[in-house]
């Protein structure tokens, strides 16, 4: 059984692309993120990833005072330079 390092995840967290956007509650964007594993570990806010999720799907309008909408593919590579 292979045990798995923190290099590891993150190796695989980048092939999922699901981009969204974090709006705080004035509707500034506060960060462009890949998918719900890089924001979680990324930002100083202590979100979930399932926290993060469930507002994607819809089943929560938040999560801890903050939305997340999704954005496109094209959208997320030209916001952050990666291509």
């Amino acid at each position: 059984m292979t045990t798995w390092t923190d290099e590891m995840k993150a190796q695989v967290s980048k092939k999922w692309l699901n981009p969204f956007i974090v709006l705080d509650y004035k509707d500034d964007v506060v960060g462009v993120y890949r998918n719900s594993k890089q924001c979680e570990r990324e930002n100083e806010f202590g979100f979930s990833s399932m926290g993060i999720r469930n507002c994607l799907n819809g089943r929560a309008k938040t999560h801890k005072g903050f939305r997340f909408e999704k954005i496109s593919i094209e959208l997320y590579k030209e916001s952050t330079g990666e291509e």
